[in-house]
């Protein structure tokens, strides 16, 4: 399959994804374009699998090796729900990741993780190391 293809086939699964989400996680995306790249990180930014412009409004998505690219853009899209949250709701967030167990080199900030738990409720395919009930059940309660 060529490139073309892909990022063709690709845009309809970032469509059925989407669909099964919350309509209001859908329109903190109403608007953008969304800009695949080959290669286990972005080209230029060897530290990043994904980013948001919100100036440009576009989600650039890189295909990592270790996440699917589903998985990648709703850790994305995570990042954007995050910057709805109250403050209350982010020491609430804090609070709970504070109290899971984790190994010592799993730990990132809060919004690294609220992004990569976001993903994990929705994507076809969860990671282990985010799946958490009391992850879950947060996720769920807003």
């Amino acid at each position: 399959m060529e490139f073309r293809q892909f990022v063709e086939n690709y845009e309809n699964d970032i469509k059925e994804t989407l669909a099964k989400l919350p309509k209001k996680y859908q329109k903190l995306v109403h608007g953008y374009k969304f800009k695949f790249q080959p290669g286990n990180t972005l080209k230029g930014d060897k530290n990043h699998i994904g980013i948001t412009d919100e100036d440009k409004k576009t989600i650039t998505i890189a295909a990592p090796w270790n996440y699917g690219r589903e998985f990648t853009f709703l850790h994305e899209l995570g990042h954007r729900v995050w910057a709805t949250l109250s403050n209350e709701q982010k020491e609430k967030w804090i609070t709970i990741v504070k109290k899971t167990k984790m190994k010592k080199d799993d730990r990132q900030n809060p919004e690294e993780l609220y992004s990569m738990a976001f993903a994990n409720q929705y994507a076809k395919h969860k990671h282990v190391m985010f799946t958490h009930p009391e992850w879950e059940k947060f996720i769920r309660s807003l």
